[in-house]
């Protein structure tokens, strides 16, 4: 199963954040990811994102939020697809 195919399995409709990715003191401009599963404090992405700790993620609802840790997670032959987990604040 790949990850886009993950995501549709469990979202209405394909759903995107913005996220603006800290560097040191900085963050970049904000991007649009996805598709994603949005749970409360939970993000997962497509695995080819990079997202440090500390960037700021605007969810679908509006509400901004900072990502307290990032994890890149491999499929190891589950039926969840590799991705990147975001935990959110």
């Amino acid at each position: 199963m790949t990850w886009l195919e993950f995501a549709l399995l469990h979202t209405e409709a394909p759903t995107t954040v913005r996220v603006a990715a800290r560097h040191g003191s900085r963050y970049a401009e904000p991007t649009e990811i996805g598709p994603c599963v949005v749970n409360r404090n939970v993000v997962f992405c497509p695995p080819d994102i990079d997202v440090p700790p500390g960037s700021l993620v605007t969810l679908p609802t509006g509400r901004t939020t900072r990502v307290r840790a990032a994890c890149h997670l491999d499929a190891h032959g589950y039926r969840l697809p590799g991705h990147l987990q975001l935990d959110l604040e």
